[in-house]
């Protein structure tokens, strides 16, 4: 049988997880991380300060340098353009944000990795609310990447359809459904 997340007591989420599936999810979110590591959203630093940086709290951002879109088109579906008719705005954004949402994506995908260590040859772990939260966003990266090396552009659309029958990322097809089981079973056992 298949893992499922259930409400446990206090607030608690519980899930049962044989050992290939524990092995299974701390690869993907050590991939993750490792995704994440090659992604580097700091621009060079300078020694020249932006006033309004400075004003706001924000000047450890260095010059007025623009993040650029990451080239990964993975790193580029967990973090899309904020204005897509607008590319300098969109620069801007990512200057000032990106830094900080790699580094939220990083912080949930260790919560996740972490409380898989309380259970390294399979079993029950129970996740506080906190940890379950983390969780629901792990999860839902690991889909949205995995969403994307399987070219699934559009909601309706079967993962792999184009693909031939050699093509290797076949076998992450029931993967990728996988992941979206355990999300969909996450978020009712913390609405119920």
């Amino acid at each position: 049988m298949i893992a499922a997340f259930t409400s446990g007591p206090n607030g608690t989420v519980l899930v049962d997880l044989r050992s290939a599936e524990a092995r299974l999810l701390a690869d993907l979110f050590g991939d993750l991380l490792d995704l994440l590591a090659d992604d580097d959203p700091q621009p060079p630093r300078s020694n020249e300060v932006d006033p309004l940086a400075a004003e706001l709290g924000l000047d450890g951002f260095g010059d007025d340098t623009p993040t650029a879109r990451p080239d990964d088109p993975a790193l580029a579906r967990l973090f899309p353009d904020a204005y897509p008719d607008d590319p300098d705005a969109t620069a801007e954004f990512r200057r000032y944000t990106q830094a900080d949402l790699t580094a939220e994506r990083r912080r949930r995908a260790n919560v996740a990795l972490e409380s898989l260590e309380r259970i390294k040859g399979g079993g029950r772990l129970s996740l506080i609310p906190v940890e379950a939260a983390a969780w629901l966003g792990a999860l839902n990266d690991l889909r949205l990447v995995l969403g994307t090396r399987l070219e699934i552009t559009t909601d309706d659309q079967e993962p792999g359809q184009d693909f031939g029958p050699s093509d290797p990322r076949t076998a992450y097809i029931p993967v990728y459904y996988y992941l979206g089981y355990l999300q969909e079973t996450l978020v009712e056992a913390l609405s119920g």
